[in-house]
């Protein structure tokens, strides 16, 4: 019995440890796609003028007022980062 456990033992921990890459791997990716899906949308939506229009200048406010809203309509960080920079 020690022989197979020996075995069985080494091919669980593998499985485990592939199944827990694949899980963070998922969720980074469907992160990444949602993120830059919305900053896409957002290029192709909104027009340049149109953001010039609600944001006229560069400063810190209005920077860190983009980064909030960013933030606040997405749960995960990529997705903000990402609409952030699009607007910006």
């Amino acid at each position: 019995m020690d022989t197979i456990n020996l075995f069985t033992e080494p091919i669980s921990v593998i499985a485990h440890a592939l199944w827990m890459a694949f899980n963070m791997f998922w969720e980074i990716l469907w992160a990444l796609i949602l993120g830059f899906t919305l900053s896409g949308i957002i290029q192709a939506v909104v027009s340049k003028s149109e953001m010039v229009r609600l944001m006229p200048n560069d400063t810190t406010g209005l920077i860190a007022r983009a980064c909030g809203l960013g933030a606040a309509s997405s749960s995960c960080s990529y997705a903000a980062v990402a609409i952030a920079r699009s607007i910006i």
